[in-house]
């Protein structure tokens, strides 16, 4: 049952308040307080009057209902005004008339019954049972059902009605999947329009009967397999009906075919029309299958919520597949590791906010619980992108690091061409080297750079079409893709087909083809809207109906294509928070932390060639002033930038050091009196203790040198200096040892030993060369260890005692 309404609570206290003023009022003798007595008699005569003027007696009647409290109240108000001095009658009077009217109070609110007996307020029989469920389930407050009518017979359940509103007001939007939860139908049963009377009073037909039976075969043979339908030459093979589970809701699955020979073409938007839903509704999905077309139609949208990601979901499947996402039809939608041709090719299509970077989050937590090493590379910065960076061998963003980091993957392809010969096969499980995945995001965009674009795609060609064989595989990712610069877009397709196609929420108004650049194919896929559900139908336009629901987020929603194939689902869900609090990719990415890198036989040959760095310095322009003699646009051969490039060394630092050490001075005071970078001042001070011009009488503290004095060079920076972000002090801990024991300060052998990013090896290096353990970078020259033969020991326990305080936390 329906609550007591706002306005009926206040005339019940406006009833009371009444009833104490007329004990008081009326013999005070105000003249304010008859004049407004006076003005309320006045007017809701005047407006009783004209009611029964113009001959509306309905109104009439209902208005002498409401009116009935002030009418009666003003008569009260003037028999106590009227009669001489306070007589006994005129408080029993005054508060007779408030109960009478606080009884009357359901008779003046017609759009409001108390409550009270079930059989006395609803109406016995099948008209009853109904008025009760459409109460029961707050389907619409405030309206009631009338003239209620079973169609068929009184063994079936179909009947219509008319939903009205209260006076003036029209029946507020009813989803029909609402109406078709109260009464247990199914929604295609339910059917609304407007009546003759206007929007205060709407025409609802339940017809579950007619519904399964004759009227499907109906509605297909005139809206859907008719010439020009949404299924032309279509019949039905299979209805079924399956019963809500869990958060997936309840639906009705029609299996159709067309003729053997013939492909049936689903036209998307006749086809919701038909069955009277709303594309932005995401309740109704076609899958096609050559001459099949499967069609779900959800008394709901099922892709509301999205699934967590777990190791165990992104792991790979016995068949080479992990989950990437939750099926329309609660399923999990799988990818392939691998294309049916053996390539890691794929593309990943979405705009912004589409979910496009959680997406490839997930592929590469995939691909790293696989065991295959992700180079990552973007157009520009992303601070997404940049966390995601953290778990995998390289990434960056820019046409410059693009350059190195394809120049790198094509030279790769040579040095495991000779692994390729030695081992006597082409990549396999078998390999000694670990796939490659190489993840190009924003791909038009790097094409399209004036400097770089042209090399960018000739390269990305080179090895789309020749990776395979060296377990190379490229993932094009962007909001759409170009691949007109590619030499060989079809014959990519081919590699692509079977392989990793997600396509997401795309432009409007750009089919999947053009969006996907023709890696999807032929595959129609229905578009997916901003937000699920945020619409005005026209007809609410035209009744000026409010509607500020924004709707749901369509976050990840996409489908998932695999050859001819497409999948609507939804990606799993990770944390990827822009607010600077911590991500949940520790909960995807392998337990241990281990990062996945090439060999070490790879990136010796890589560093020989000048290839393995930062991938931050310009790339060499082939001039012969640089001595690249065109090596640049030569994709299979390279030539090291020129020495230019390199960081020029400073050499008055040593001289400035002589100068200001006259008398004992801790390391923090020479920092504070030389201009020079702090590792570049424990460099030299290690130096000169070495040379013999400085001596060092304890650690961190230096004097003039009076004789020769062998001493320890001082390492460690002042007590309390933190170390650089995402530098954590066990692992700078076992990185000096290994630089130390081994005196090689190699970024990739560090990157190797300890697991760990390429950008986060190159941090550890920084922070050696801080402490003085190791000179400056050299280009991708192994780092010069600066601790002296035999004091390994003395510099490795003094390191730990500059970082106890850390380690400690």
């Amino acid at each position: 049952m329906r609550r007591m309404p706002t306005r009926a609570k206040t005339e019940l206290a406006a009833y009371g308040a009444s009833t104490a003023a007329l004990t008081v009022l009326p013999n005070l003798e105000l003249l304010p307080a008859h004049a407004s007595v006076a003005a309320i008699s006045g007017v809701s005569t005047w407006w009783l009057y004209q009611r029964v003027k113009h001959g509306d007696f309905p109104k009439a009647l209902r208005s002498a209902q409401r009116l009935l409290g002030p009418l009666t109240g003003s008569a009260v108000y003037t028999a106590a005004a009227i009669a001489p001095g306070n007589s006994w009658w005129e408080i029993p009077l005054a508060v007779g008339w408030g109960a009478l009217m606080s009884a009357w109070l359901p008779a003046s609110r017609s759009t409001w019954t108390p409550p009270g007996d079930l059989a006395m307020v609803y109406p016995p029989g099948f008209a009853g049972l109904v008025m009760r469920l459409w109460d029961q389930h707050e389907v619409a407050p405030e309206t009631r059902l009338e003239n209620i009518q079973q169609t068929i017979s009184s063994a079936h359940p179909d009947f219509i009605c008319d939903i009205v509103a209260p006076t003036g007001k029209p029946v507020p939007k009813i989803d029909d999947s609402v109406i078709a939860a109260c009464f247990g139908v199914p929604t295609l049963a339910v059917s609304l329009r407007e009546t003759e009377h206007g929007p205060g009073r709407i025409r609802l037909s339940v017809a579950p009967t007619q519904e399964a039976g004759r009227s499907i075969d109906d509605l297909w043979s005139t809206l859907i397999s008719r010439p020009g339908g949404a299924i032309p030459g279509s019949t039905i093979v299979r209805v079924e009906r399956q019963p809500a589970q869990g958060q997936l809701p309840a639906r009705g699955m029609i299996l159709a075919a067309v003729e053997p020979g013939e492909v049936a073409r689903v036209n998307f938007d006749q086809l919701c029309s038909a069955f009277g839903v709303k594309a932005e509704e995401m309740r109704l999905v076609v899958e096609s299958r050559g001459n099949e077309a499967l069609v779900t139609l959800y008394e709901a949208a099922p892709l509301k919520v999205a699934r967590r990601a777990t190791r165990e979901l992104l792991t790979l499947d016995a068949y080479g597949r992990y989950t990437i996402g939750t099926a329309h039809d609660g399923s999990d939608a799988k990818v392939h590791m691998r294309s049916a041709s053996g390539t890691f090719h794929g593309f990943l299509v979405g705009v912004t906010g589409s979910g496009k970077t959680v997406s490839l989050a997930l592929m590469c937590a995939a691909w790293a619980l696989a065991g295959m090493a992700s180079w990552v590379t973007s157009a520009r910065p992303d601070a997404q992108m940049s966390a995601v960076g953290r778990h995998v061998d390289r990434q960056g963003s820019g046409p410059v690091f693009t350059w190195w980091l394809l120049k790198a993957a094509v030279a790769l392809m040579d040095v495991r061409g000779q692994m390729n010969t030695e081992a006597g096969h082409d990549y396999s499980p078998h390999s000694p080297y670990p796939a490659l995945t190489l993840v190009l995001d924003e791909f038009n965009s790097l094409t399209g750079d004036d400097l770089f674009g042209d090399e960018i795609a000739q390269m990305t060609d080179v090895l789309a079409r020749e990776g395979r064989k060296f377990g190379i595989g490229v993932i094009f990712a962007g909001q759409s893709l170009n691949l007109d610069k590619l030499g060989g877009s079809s014959s990519l397709r081919d590699q692509v087909q079977g392989g990793i196609g997600v396509v997401l929420r795309i432009t409007g108004g750009i089919a999947a083809r053009q969006a996907t650049g023709g890696l999807a194919g032929d595959t129609d896929l229905p578009p997916i809207p901003d937000r699920l559900g945020a619409h005005m139908s026209l007809m609410d336009r035209m009744l000026g109906t409010a509607n500020d629901v924004p709707g749901e987020t369509t976050q990840g929603m996409g489908h998932t294509v695999t050859g001819s194939d497409a999948t609507m689902m939804r990606t799993l869900y990770v944390h990827l928070p822009d607010d600077g609090s911590p991500d949940g990719l520790d909960e995807i990415f392998p337990a241990s932390g281990a990062i996945n890198t090439l060999t070490d036989r790879e990136t010796d040959a890589l560093a020989q060639l000048g290839l393995w760095h930062e991938w931050t310095m310009p790339p060499p322009t082939g001039k012969e002033d640089d001595g690249d003699g065109g090596g640049a646009a030569m994709i299979g051969s390279f030539t090291p930038p020129p020495t230019a490039a390199r960081k020029p060394k400073k050499s008055n630092v040593k001289d400035k050091i002589l100068a200001v050490v006259d008398r004992e001075m801790t390391a923090k005071e020479v920092r504070e009196q030389v201009d020079a970078a702090a590792g570049t001042i424990r460099n030299a001070l290690s130096d000169l203790v070495a040379d013999g011009k400085l001596r060092q009488p304890q650690h961190g503290v230096y004097l003039p040198a009076s004789d020769n004095v062998t001493a320890v060079p001082e390492q460690g920076p002042a007590e309390g200096e933190p170390l650089p972000e995402g530098v954590d002090a066990e692992l700078l801990m076992l990185a000096a040892d290994l630089v130390v024991t081994t005196r090689f300060g190699s970024q990739s052998m560090l990157q190797r030993k300890l697991r760990v990013g390429f950008t986060l090896a190159g941090a550890l290096l920084d922070a050696l060369e801080e402490r003085g353990l190791v000179g400056p970078a050299d280009g991708s020259k192994a780092r010069e260890v600066l601790v002296p033969i035999g004091a390994d020991e003395d510099v490795l326990r003094e390191l730990r005692a500059d970082l106890e305080p850390v380690l400690q936390d």
